[in-house]
């Protein structure tokens, strides 16, 4: 589907070169997880960082956005799908995380984020569960009126010892 789209815009482009009435289709600003904080280890407390004291690891599994432009900017309506995976040490039946939203426009230029508190339930003996976060965000009009440098980044709220961890361990 998102091929698709993609495909459709660059042809929305290409045509609307040829006839100057039509507005031009503009792509929506890229919605993506952040590379280091995508994913994140919980030990259980008091423990160490071996395997068997892994309370659960979760994950921003993808980023799907649609979004439309309005005079006063542009709506972008998201699913962000995360995931859980229950470890050894887990006495809770439950993942409690923390992820962000934030709008960057230009690198390291942030106007704005947001956290959000999710929680997952291993229910019955499951052992990973997964949940689809609905996000629905305005970005006003730039004032340069442009929004080539505006990206959206997703990520989780994780510890500066989690982001070490994950430095050390990048492999899944």
């Amino acid at each position: 589907m998102r091929s698709n789209i993609l495909l459709a815009a660059t042809a929305a482009l290409a045509l609307s070169a040829c006839a100057s009435d039509k507005p031009v289709e503009r792509l929506c600003p890229p919605a993506a997880a952040v590379a280091g904080v995508e994913r994140m280890t919980s030990f259980r407390p008091g423990g160490g960082q071996d395997l068997t004291d892994v309370a659960f690891t979760a994950q921003v599994d993808s980023v799907d956005s649609v979004c439309q432009y309005g005079e006063d900017g542009v709506e972008v309506a998201m699913n962000v799908l995360l995931s859980a995976e229950r470890g050894p040490a887990d006495t809770t039946r439950e993942a409690d995380l923390k992820y962000f939203v934030a709008i960057e426009n230009g690198p390291g230029n942030f106007t704005a984020k947001e956290i959000y508190d999710v929680s997952l339930p291993f229910e019955g003996n499951r052992r990973r569960v997964g949940i689809v976060e609905e996000i629905d965000i305005m970005i006003p009009t730039p004032a340069d009126s442009d929004f080539s440098q505006i990206r959206i980044l997703i990520g989780l709220q994780i510890t500066p010892e989690q982001v070490q961890y994950n430095q050390r361990n990048k492999a899944r």
